[in-house]
């Protein structure tokens, strides 16, 4: 639990000082607010925030390893799901830092119409890995303790919703508006608080 309340409160400072770079941004017409708002801004890549979703996610994907190598001699087979799901959070943790999923929303530009909820192209490919990995995952899912299995569903469908629901309801109105509105940037700053809680 105290573990567990530092990250929060990591959380809490990060989305207060995104709120209010927001508030400055729009409303004070000041320029040499600017690098704060690049250094903060939930949207941009590279600042302090990435590096803090980058961080936990790396964090999660090192206790899952833990967890597979303590079960790693158990003959039940849930080994390799363990290790599946710290490699799956290790791409998380560099897809977060190197922004994969922005190269392959480029990629799948070149090959669909973007616009709408899909403007930003990745959630489409992202969100069929998403299906088929929840679909290869459900056996063992069912068979976690209880307590355990409904903290993993919580807050798998927290994350997913920020990542790729949020995400949607962005693209949307940077379609519809850009991205230079408030609406947009309440929603992608629930977008980026939903995956880092």
């Amino acid at each position: 639990a105290t573990g567990c309340s530092f990250f929060l409160r990591i959380v809490a400072v990060l989305t207060v000082i995104n709120c209010v770079e927001i508030f400055f941004y729009f409303y004070l017409d000041d320029a040499s607010v600017y690098s704060l708002v690049d250094l903060f801004d939930f949207a941009i890549e590279g600042n302090i925030p990435t590096f803090y979703s980058a961080v936990a996610i790396l964090f999660c994907s090192a206790l899952l390893a833990l967890i597979s190598y303590a079960n790693w001699q158990r003959p039940d087979g849930d080994r390799f799901y363990w290790v599946g799901l710290a490699i799956l959070f290790l791409f998380l943790a560099v897809d977060e830092t190197v922004a994969i999923h922005e190269a392959v929303g480029d990629y799948f530009e070149q090959i669909f119409d973007a616009s709408g909820f899909l403007y930003y192209m990745w959630v489409l490919p992202y969100g069929i890995a998403t299906i088929v990995l929840g679909l290869i995952f459900l056996k063992f899912l069912w068979n976690l303790p209880r307590s355990t299995r409904t903290r993993f569903i919580e807050a798998g469908a927290i994350f997913v919703t920020g990542a790729i629901g949020m995400a949607m309801l962005g693209a949307r109105e940077a379609d519809l508006k850009g991205t230079d509105t408030v609406l947009y940037c309440v929603l992608y700053t629930i977008e980026e608080l939903l995956e880092m809680l």
